[in-house]
């Protein structure tokens, strides 16, 4: 999706582009006139289907008559004079069927007209069982020489000791369409047809190919099916698109040079607005807010227990195509439509209903969040994060705000005031980067201050890393604890715990940032023991 993406907003396969949408619309419109041509032809198949299946419908309500009729009127001992008198007289009736056998358990002892056998005619096992609502059980194309009808075939049917032999079925042959293929099938069960006449693999590609008329002269021919109700009888029709399209070629020639000139003139409007659908900014805004939200989760490591107390919640975005963005890509264009406070209530709106419905019974957590600085506002966001803040909730919860130019130490402190009097902490985000200052660490009544990932992500021996050590000191003057965020090797976190100056470290070094199920399950095996309750906020 993400290629298709790329190629739609590409000024180098302009052409290209327009070729395809010039075959779009060509195709949509050949479709749609094609449509009604082919619903009529539809429509004439099933007319031609329905009259096979009243022959057939016909056929099988005759033989239900005869086996009525047997159960009835056979009293006479099996297989006497009388009783195959009985017989014929049942034969004699209208309805096609004009041998009955008499078959116990599966075994002809007598017919109608031939009268006992010398030796009876085992069935065996049917090719259709006696499971269908008629309870009659069939044999297919069996030998009737056993009967005295030699050199013939036939299908005997069977309902409890009674049996007959059904006149052979075929397609009616009146039906003027000679461009009409048709098969006749058995349903056998479990998915199992049986040809019976017609033109064979019919019914097969039928129920392969598109019913719907349109789809179907994808596949070179339109296809139709339908079954009795019992479901028994089943007929499928094929009509052929060459023998459809050879009588109306010049019409359709003629339709077909209209269409192109129409898809051209469709193909200059919706060009130009593929490239403004397509780009990075739209595609962000037509999902917000739809489920394209993803959250992840930060471990956070307390470094004097070495035990994993909170984490940091990330916001990540799932593009069209699947792909996850990072913030950085996004962020900026929230801020641009001022969709700040409602993404922030979106991300934890989100993060409360996973944690809450994962996190184990009797654990603690504390949960970070990242603010916008325009957003600092105790009252919006108190109300943003009442659900961390009902009684009896497992979550400490943090907001963590990057000081800008956008915060007022004399107005910033009021708010966080505010949020520290309902249990909302408040750290310095991304210290010792942008506008921070030693002037706002000591203005503002803060719970903690993160130390910019720059310092613990610099290469040994550098400016950065030598600064570390003065960042730390700072931060500990201040009586604040202090989170160390980018520890990248376990030599750097190694460094952390033996120094013991820091409070808490965040960083690959532990873990990177994770899924709900992963976070879950590594705070489960690293997090503290069942009896400590940590809480990194008062």
């Amino acid at each position: 999706m993400g290629r298709v993406a790329t190629f739609l907003i590409s000024g180098t396969h302009r052409r290209l582009r327009r070729l395809l949408v010039w075959l779009f619309a060509v195709t949509m419109l050949v479709g749609g006139a094609a449509w009604i041509a082919s619903e009529q032809v539809a429509q004439n198949m099933r007319t031609e289907i329905d009259r096979s299946l009243v022959t057939y419908g016909g056929l099988r309500s005759n033989i239900v008559t005869i086996f009525d009729a047997m159960d009835a009127s056979l009293t006479a001992s099996p297989c006497s004079d009388s009783f195959r008198r009985e017989m014929r007289r049942i034969a004699f009736l209208p309805d096609g069927v004009n041998e009955l056998l008499y078959a116990p358990d599966g075994s002809v002892l007598c017919a109608g007209n031939t009268g006992l056998l010398a030796v009876p005619m085992e069935l065996g096992p049917p090719d259709i069982a006696a499971s269908d609502q008629f309870g009659i059980a069939l044999w297919l194309d069996r030998s009737l020489e056993p009967i005295g009808l030699d050199a013939l075939t036939g299908t005997i049917a069977r309902r409890g000791p009674f049996a007959l032999v059904t006149p052979p079925q075929f397609i009616p042959a009146d039906t003027g369409a000679n461009w009409l293929e048709e098969e006749l099938v058995y349903s056998a069960g479990a998915g199992r047809w049986l040809h019976r006449t017609g033109t064979e693999g019919v019914h097969a590609a039928a129920l392969l190919a598109p019913v719907q008329a349109p789809l179907g002269l994808l596949q070179g021919a339109l296809y139709q099916y339908a079954c009795d109700p019992a479901g028994e009888h089943c007929v499928a029709a094929r009509a052929p698109l060459l023998a459809l399209m050879s009588q109306g070629a010049p019409a359709i020639g003629l339709v077909l040079a209209a269409l192109a000139v129409l898809a051209a003139w469709l193909t200059q409007q919706a060009c130009g607005v593929v490239e403004r659908h397509w780009s990075f900014e739209a595609r962000f805004l037509r999902q917000f807010g739809k489920g394209s939200l993803v959250c992840a989760y930060q471990p956070l490591l307390n470094l004097r227990t070495d035990r994993i107390v909170g984490c940091e919640v990330l916001a990540r975005w799932r593009d069209v195509d699947g792909t996850i963005v990072p913030p950085d890509r996004f962020l900026p264009i929230i801020e641009k439509h001022g969709l700040t406070e409602r993404f922030t209530a979106m991300v934890a709106d989100q993060a409360h209903a996973e944690l809450v419905a994962r996190l184990t019974a009797g654990a603690r957590l504390q949960v970070n969040f990242n603010i916008f600085p325009q957003d600092l506002d105790a009252a919006r966001l108190i109300a943003i994060y009442a659900p961390f803040l009902t009684p009896g909730s497992p979550f400490d919860l943090v907001v963590e705000l990057v000081e800008t130019a956008e915060v007022k130490p004399e107005t910033a402190q009021a708010e966080i005031e505010q949020l520290r009097a309902a249990g909302i902490g408040v750290y310095i985000d991304d210290f010792g980067a942008g506008y921070s200052s030693m002037h706002s660490l000591a203005a503002l009544s803060v719970e903690g201050v993160k130390l910019d990932r720059s310092f613990a992500m610099a290469p040994d021996h550098s400016v950065m890393a030598r600064m570390l050590d003065h960042a730390i000191d700072l931060i500990q003057a201040s009586g604040r604890p202090l989170v160390v965020e980018g520890v990248e090797t376990q030599q750097r976190l190694d460094l952390l715990k033996a120094d013991g100056r820091a409070d808490f470290a965040q960083g690959y070094a532990i873990a990177r940032p994770l899924p709900l199920e992963a976070f879950i399950a590594f705070f489960a095996e690293h997090g503290p023991h069942p009896a400590a309750n940590s809480r990194l906020v008062a």
